[in-house]
């Protein structure tokens, strides 16, 4: 099981950087702390940061190129987007994950 980020540039991943706090990306990387935690790979990926990893990825490198960065962040699961434009929450990554195990 692995969820997959593709983010729009930013200074960090953590939301504690620049002049402000933001509080949706502080509760997102506790939810990835969580799903580690439960042995579920996280991968991040910053336009900034790891370029490449956009890419070598058709459908998020056709999502950028048709809309720029206005869909991102975008989350996979095992390679499927779940959410464009937004930070999941925990509980939308956990019901997710749930969906996936199932259809196994």
């Amino acid at each position: 099981m692995k969820v997959t980020i593709y983010e729009p540039p930013m200074c960090c991943p953590t939301g504690v950087c620049g002049p402000s706090v933001d509080d949706k990306l502080v509760k997102f990387n506790d939810a990835l702390k969580q799903l580690k935690k439960e042995g579920i790979e996280v991968e991040r990926n910053s336009m900034n940061n790891n370029p490449i990893a956009f890419q070598q990825n058709k459908a998020i490198l056709n999502l950028v190129n048709t809309q720029g960065t206005n869909d991102l962040p975008a989350t996979a699961i095992n390679g499927t987007f779940i959410k464009l434009g937004e930070y999941p929450t925990l509980e939308e990554l956990k019901a997710e994950i749930a969906k996936v195990k199932e259809a196994k």
